[in-house]
């Protein structure tokens, strides 16, 4: 009867302990109508999106500098937008935990990867091309990631998107540069992405 009371003290204390790590942002993400309304960036933020347009930039001497600029907006902002929506807390191993146990709908890797394609393909780039990459496919510590090229490249050329890593604040480097994690192409998938419809 004890241990069962000691089991029973640490879920309430972990309930309680869940409600104190939300993340928090100074960066705020207005929605209407599926797209995204008004920013109010961190400085933080705003030299993210500097930096991560000049490497979307150098992907090649044919990328559009407007999309560039469009999609490290999207990729600095949207995850905050997708972070509120999932109730994440900190950090992401930790929500997992509590996606998997049920307290939590969404927030595992894979799904910040399908909801930011959903969101990106309704902005019809047209000089970037987005591939699935995974990492430890199959085992506890898989992770999937949005890799983007410029178009018609391949897939080693790419940078890597990561929303899950730094929950809901954008990881970005070459894919082969990773430090943390060697991925590869996951091909069904990346033609699965190449099927989604706009679903904002």
């Amino acid at each position: 009867m004890r241990i069962m009371g000691r089991i029973f003290f640490l879920l309430l204390f972990s309930l309680f302990f869940v409600s104190g790590c939300s993340v928090k942002y100074k960066t705020v993400v207005k929605m209407r109508k599926g797209d995204i309304e008004s920013v109010k960036l961190s400085k933080e933020d705003r030299k993210k999106l500097k930096n991560l347009k000049r490497d979307l930039i150098s992907l090649s001497s044919e990328t559009n500098k407007a999309e560039a600029q469009k999609l490290a907006y999207i990729a600095v902002t949207y995850p905050v937008y997708l972070a509120k929506k999932y109730s994440l807390v900190y950090p992401p191993q930790f929500h997992n935990f509590l996606v998997n146990i049920r307290l939590r709908d969404k927030g595992l890797c894979y799904q910040w990867v399908e909801d930011m394609m959903r969101y990106i393909k309704c902005k019809k780039f047209k000089t970037f091309d987005f591939h699935w990459a995974v990492a430890n496919r199959g085992k506890l510590n898989e992770h999937n990631v949005i890799v983007v090229t410029a178009k018609n490249r391949p897939f080693e050329s790419g940078i890597l998107l990561d929303a899950w890593r730094n929950s809901g604040r954008i990881f970005w480097t070459k894919v082969v540069k990773d430090k943390d994690y060697s991925f590869k192409e996951w091909k069904s998938k990346s033609r699965w992405l190449s099927s989604y419809g706009c679903i904002p």
